[in-house]
């Protein structure tokens, strides 16, 4: 019997070297598995590892912040999506709400948006929005029907408020799932809409919008965020998410993914009532975009009004203005930095609002900061301006370093707002959190979930959502928040929306010493929009920028509520209007003020 051949060394080194390679392709799969699985905050368990490290309250000395909820005494009786729950992603993702003052008496009246029972679309009273007026005494009644902006054909998401005509009288613009509508405010209590001779009656479906003078011809211009392209026409696969040791099935017509995104819209202001579709001339489409939300704001500094957008499930967007590089007359285009400043956020973006939070971290340089709310597992995001060079900003991560990244993530967080709760001079955040997973008892209800009072410490922010009252204590499927003093006693007071739910009005009861400094601008939302406010009291300053805290499809009241802490008046307020020129006051006490031109 002969003995086999030994191997050639050129067979040897082909068998080794396919053995290698097969060995490395297994460690790479292996290795992308792992990191998939971690980068995937999609189907990640948000609970898994988690620490109580950020959560604890232990050493924090908050203030007794007190809110209570007073809708119905009031005679706010609304409730949010009748009928039964079919299971689709416009049902649960709406919908926003925004203060007004309709008639000019001074007072924030409060305008609900709804949509149709999907059992009896024809029923009117079921399918209207609401506009509840302010009697000045803490009680408020139902105008809708007077006013006319009930939009019982409309399938309402979101809302925002400008004068866009600027006669004086605040106007509503609100996005459905389908024709939007401008309602014009006549002057008399009265609306009418106007969006299609205006050019703004956007067909698709249309969650956030946000206004300001972009090109600065003083006209006040309309940025409408759309969403997706919601056909279930074709069906497909539902996926499952883990969380808390268990694995929620997630339908296909609740999941974002499965649906195309859809161009969003620049209108610009002629000035005669009309507007023209200047999106792709401006550069703003974000045709990859599932936009949500956008605010108009100066975030570099130059003068020129920036517009940053918040997209579901796709990277969100920084358009820098270019406006002062044209010369005068010709169209002004935005470039995309959302990459180039470290904000091209690519995860689940709904809630928007901005400030100048860098005294918490010894960085305030005056610039915009940006806080962002997002889906389970993904945490909410902070992210704090550093200027760079002359022109130039980058931005900070600044989310577990505040306290606001683990706290959050079995969260779903929608409408937000920087508002000072106990008048001590530092902004803190309130965050309306509903999750869009299904209850595992009962798929007709979504899971519920407190919201966020977050109070300012000085070096990070703690949760006082638990001792601030029964209503906090609960958990709700909450979507819009808008802030206002309604009442009038100097403190904020919070509106909220539940999806399928009750509309909560959570009156600020909190006692303390501390002293209030409401503003309120009188000029044209040309020149409102985007305005920047810096008041100086006590040795501190604070920052804060005029229609750019835009929530989650929703309107804050047109007012600027400022905590003075223990000093008697304000040193300075200085505002920079939106084309530049400032206007100076010194030495404004405490309570309501107006600053014009």
């Amino acid at each position: 019997m002969a003995l086999p051949r030994p191997a050639s060394r050129r067979r040897r080194r082909l068998v080794q070297a396919v053995a290698a390679t097969v060995l490395g392709t297994a460690a790479l799969a292996a290795a992308g598995v792992w990191i998939a699985r971690a980068r995937d905050t999609d189907v990640a368990d948000p609970t898994a590892g988690l620490t109580d490290a950020h959560r604890s309250g232990a050493g924090v000395a908050a203030p007794p912040v007190r809110f209570a909820e007073v809708a119905a005494p009031s005679g706010i009786v609304a409730r949010h999506g009748p009928g039964r729950r079919t299971r689709s992603l416009p049902e649960d993702t709406g919908s926003g709400l925004a203060w007004i003052d309709h008639d000019g008496d001074g007072d924030f009246d409060l305008y609900l948006v709804n949509f149709p029972d999907p059992d009896d679309p024809a029923d009117p009273a079921a399918a209207s929005n609401r506009l509840y007026r302010n009697r000045g005494d803490g009680t408020f009644e139902d105008v809708t029907q007077a006013a006319g902006v009930g939009d019982p054909q409309g399938y309402g998401m979101g809302v925002s408020v400008c004068d866009f005509d600027a006669d004086g009288h605040p106007d509503l613009y609100v996005t459905n799932r389908g024709p939007n509508r401008l309602f014009r405010n006549r002057g008399d209590g009265t609306f009418e809409d106007v969006a299609r001779t205006a050019g703004v009656d956007d067909p698709a479906w249309s969650v956030g919008s946000a206004w300001g003078d972009y090109d600065r011809d003083g006209h006040v211009d309309l940025y409408v965020c759309n969403y997706v392209r919601y056909d279930t026409d074709v069906p497909g696969l539902p996926t499952t998410v883990p969380m808390g040791g268990g694995r929620f099935a997630v339908p296909f017509t609740l999941n974002p993914n499965a649906f195309d995104p859809v161009p969003n819209r620049l209108y610009r202001n002629r000035g005669d009532g009309t507007f023209e579709d200047v999106t792709a001339r401006a550069h703003v489409t974000n045709a990859d975009g599932r936009s949500l939300v956008a605010a108009f704001c100066d975030l570099d500094g130059d003068g020129w009004l920036d517009l940053y957008v918040n997209n579901d499930v796709s990277s969100n967007r920084l358009y820098r203005n270019l406006g002062a590089q044209v010369r005068p007359g010709a169209p002004v285009p935005f470039t995309d930095l959302g990459a180039a400043t470290g904000t091209a956020d690519p995860r689940g973006s709904m809630g928007l609002s901005i400030a100048e939070t860098g005294a918490m971290t010894g960085q305030a340089d005056g610039l915009p900061d940006l806080f962002i709310t997002h889906w389970v597992a993904q945490e909410n995001a902070l992210y704090e301006s550093v200027r760079v060079a002359p022109g130039r900003v980058e931005y900070r991560d600044k989310t577990r370093a505040l306290r606001l990244g683990e706290i959050s993530l079995d969260r779903v967080g929608w409408g937000s707002a920087f508002l000072d709760l106990d008048r001590d001079g530092r902004l803190d955040l309130a965050v309306a959190n509903g999750s869009t997973l299904e209850d595992k008892a009962d798929a007709r209800h979504l899971i519920a979930e407190p919201l966020f009072l977050l109070w300012n410490a000085g070096a990070f922010f703690h949760d006082v959502a638990p001792e601030a009252g029964p209503a906090l204590r609960r958990p709700w499927s909450a979507r819009g928040l808008a802030v206002a003093d309604y009442d009038g006693d100097g403190d904020v007071d919070l509106a909220v929306w539940v999806n399928r739910g009750p509309l909560l009005l959570l009156r600020n009861d909190t006692v303390t010493p501390n002293r209030g400094l409401a503003l309120r601008l009188d000029a044209p939302d040309a020149l409102r929009q985007g305005a920047r406010v810096e008041v100086e009291a006590g040795g501190a300053h604070a920052w804060r920028w005029w229609g750019a805290d835009v929530s989650f499809a929703s309107a804050h009241a047109a007012e600027l509520v400022f905590g003075l802490g223990t000093a008697e008046r304000a040193t300075r307020v200085r505002v920079t209007w939106a084309d530049g020129q400032t206007t100076e006051r010194r030495g404004l006490g405490p309570g309501r003020h107006r600053i014009g031109r």
